[in-house]
């Protein structure tokens, strides 16, 4: 093998040497991400010998996640809340908030400027505030604790039941709101049998139950007899101060004709076809027989029908009367469409729906069902 010349052996290692020189630096290696908050929450509870309990809140929070990217908006929260004392039990909790076990809980919030309200019977009301948190996708709340408030500081209601059968048996339960949520479109039911109270009625129909957390906490009372329209009335009252349901009247039964328009996504509601439906005093109507969750509950009153949305969040606008053919291409941003969780209604009038809770919008009107056909 013959040698290199000077010359071109020269001009092989100046070449090898730019090529090292122009070659790009390895990259260095990036740090590994420090651990999260919910990271943190995790490890302490695998410390602590509840990996169970970590296990099932990854799951939730795993589940907040997928709803959260569903809605296109909101944060996930993860925290705890705890009883100081009293007879109170957290499966009483009244709330938005999901619990996992422990106390651990975790929700899906829309707004970070609107607290998390928990409500429980005979404690303190406390609104979990979130000004304040980094606008992150996963939070974690410090720990709350309920502390079950004097009997100088609770509350009371009383009030009497009256039927136009006389040999109906009336019932009644109440139950503290859920307050007013603050999620994307989780869907939250504000009725947690868990959280029901049975009121004991005397034999002229008379009532009173004690223990209520006052305001802001709101109660909703249930009036319900066979073959008569079931009755609500929300009440709040001061602290140590008892408030007047006042008579609340069981009637028969009146039906209201529904027509709708039912759509996944916003308006316009397209090749959505015109739908009727007969709803009677105190029953549920479904928009989708399939869907889970009611659109709303009829209340039969004395001064006028009421809507009830147990399901929320739910907003709803009044559009004016007409057709609903005509207001089939309604344009909802340029409506103000506030959030409810009851409302009185006007025969005839159009409304708007946006039930998060059920991921659907529904254009609706009710009127009197006229037909002779019970």
């Amino acid at each position: 093998m013959s040698l290199l010349r000077p010359r071109t052996l020269l001009l092989v290692v100046f070449t090898w040497g730019w090529g090292v020189l122009a070659a790009e630096p390895p990259a260095p290696a990036k740090p590994s991400p420090a651990p999260s908050a919910i990271d943190d929450a995790v490890a302490k509870l695998r410390k602590a010998g509840k990996a169970t309990t970590a296990s099932r809140l990854i799951t939730a929070v795993d589940a907040a996640k997928a709803e959260r990217q569903k809605q296109g908006r909101g944060h996930v929260l993860v925290g705890r809340v705890t009883l100081k004392s009293g007879p109170g039990r957290l499966a009483q909790l009244n709330s938005q908030v999901s619990l996992v076990e422990d106390g651990w809980f975790v929700t899906l919030a829309e707004d970070l400027r609107r607290p998390i309200p928990l409500r429980l019977h005979g404690y303190e009301a406390v609104d979990i505030p979130l000004t304040g948190l980094p606008d992150q996708e996963v939070l974690v709340l410090n720990e709350v604790s309920m502390s079950p408030l004097p009997e100088a500081k609770l509350g009371s209601a009383r009030g009497r039941v009256s039927s136009v059968d006389p040999k109906a048996r009336p019932q009644v339960y109440a139950s503290i709101n859920p307050g007013d949520v603050n999620t994307p479109g989780s869907k939250v039911s504000g009725e947690n049998p868990a959280a029901r109270l049975e009121v004991k009625l005397e034999k002229d129909g008379s009532f009173q139950l004690a223990g209520l957390t006052p305001k802001p906490a709101r109660y909703e009372f249930w009036f319900k007899a066979p073959g008569l329209a079931t009755q609500n009335r929300l009440i709040s009252v001061e602290p140590g101060q008892q408030g007047n349901l006042g008579e609340v009247r069981l009637e028969k039964l009146n039906r209201m004709r529904v027509r709708y328009m039912v759509s996944p996504t916003p308006p316009p509601f397209q090749n959505a076809k015109v739908q009727e439906a007969i709803v009677e005093g105190g029953q549920s109507f479904k928009a989708t027989p399939a869907q889970q969750g009611v659109t709303f509950t009829y209340v039969q009153g004395p001064h006028g029908g009421r809507l009830r949305f147990p399901v929320q969040p739910a907003r709803l606008v009044a559009l004016g009367k007409g057709r609903l053919e005509d207001y089939s291409s309604v344009d909802p941003t340029k409506l103000t469409l506030p959030s409810l969780f009851e409302t009185g209604f006007e025969s005839g009038q159009l409304y708007l729906l946006d039930h998060r809770g059920t991921n659907q919008w529904v254009l609706f009107v009710l009127e009197p069902d006229v037909s002779k056909e019970k």
